[in-house]
């Protein structure tokens, strides 16, 4: 629910009334609606939160009234001492308490304190940043580090489209591909296998038509990708996929991106074994908890560069965060009252 803005739901909520006619006086069409989320992590991409919504948003939000807390920490699991600090360090940050000891903690894991043997480990993490211009200076300077042959690959578009709109139906105008390139997929091609939007891996092969070269598109790229389960494509090596270009709207592409660094935005939702996080030099609501919880352990993040105090303490200044204490202070009185009816009423 946090990728879920006013303006989407009331898209929703229009599109069912208009699918369901019989019930087009009820919120949703009659059907029912089950969010899932964290209000805690970043809010949607040009809109509001769902509690800083107008009357009509806002009343459909608050037309959600069961509502089930979940108190445990699956990602950061764990009894030990160093897991128990990790988990209160995010959960200040979450509720924008930023504490002296806290800070301390984060910037014993930056790469000017950590040994040169530890800093090796994250040589080929993936890195966080908070804006796009970041990422693109970083994902480059990798590719660049290859020293290998690149294939520039241009979008086919149906359309005359704009050539400073860089992204049109979710899919880039342009791909820098390389062998051993690490990529990230951006489209859902087969949720079972596996191959969802935000899976990782590393280019293979580059397979083009023989009337075809560069900046044509390829008839496909195999990707190695570690999480992939479904059958086997090439069985020396069971984690080889084959990803062909796609088609969204009046776009023709391949579904992926360069994935070195991720913008703190596009890594929501993402679990990381290792990441390199810079928070950047504002906070907006939920930045820096989303940034630092991607990781399962304090050992496996590394801050760089190191940020002030001065600039942890802007968690309290966000516009969003007193709204969202007072709105999640609801939602918890709601909790309450659920668990505290009779088991047959409770779904």
């Amino acid at each position: 629910m946090s990728f879920l803005g006013p303006k989407l739901l009331l898209k929703i909520d229009n599109r069912l009334r208009q699918a369901f006619p019989r019930q087009q006086h009820e919120p949703f069409g009659g059907l029912s609606i089950i969010l899932v989320g964290d209000l805690g992590q970043l809010p949607p991409v040009m809109d509001k939160p769902l509690y800083a919504s107008h009357s009509t948003a806002l009343a459909l939000w608050h037309s959600f009234q069961t509502v089930v807390t979940l108190d445990t920490s699956f990602r950061q699991q764990g009894a030990s001492n160093i897991q128990q600090q990790f988990r209160a360090i995010l959960q200040n940050i979450r509720n924008a308490n930023p504490l002296q000891t806290n800070w301390e903690a984060l910037m014993s894991r930056s790469s000017s304190k950590l040994p040169i043997d530890h800093n090796k480990h994250f040589d080929n993490s993936i890195h966080l940043f908070a804006t796009n211009a970041s990422v693109k200076h970083h994902n480059t300077k990798m590719l660049k580090q290859l020293h290998l042959p690149v294939a520039r690959c241009l979008a086919q578009n149906s359309r005359q489209t704009n050539p400073e709109y860089n992204n049109d139906e979710q899919l880039p105008s342009e791909l820098l591909l390389s062998l051993n390139e690490q990529v990230m997929l951006i489209a859902n091609l087969w949720i079972q296998a596996g191959l969802v939007n935000g899976s990782l891996g590393q280019i293979r092969s580059i397979i083009y038509d023989t009337d075809s070269r560069p900046p044509d598109l390829p008839k496909y790229v195999v990707v190695e990708f570690k999480n992939y389960s479904g059958p086997h494509w090439d069985n020396a090596n069971p984690k080889f996929v084959p990803i062909p270009p796609i088609t969204r709207g009046s776009r023709t592409q391949l579904p992926l991106a360069m994935a070195w660094a991720l913008t703190i935005h596009k890594s929501q939702g993402l679990t990381l074994d290792k990441a390199t996080v810079d928070i950047g030099k504002a906070e907006k609501q939920g930045l820096t908890f989303t940034a630092l919880s991607r990781v399962k352990s304090l050992h496996d993040l590394r801050t760089e560069p190191l940020f002030s105090f001065e600039r942890y303490s802007k968690l309290q200044s966000n516009a969003y965060t007193t709204m969202r204490k007072k709105e999640e202070n609801r939602l918890s009185a709601l909790s309450i009252q659920i668990s505290a009816s009779p088991p047959h009423q409770q779904l």
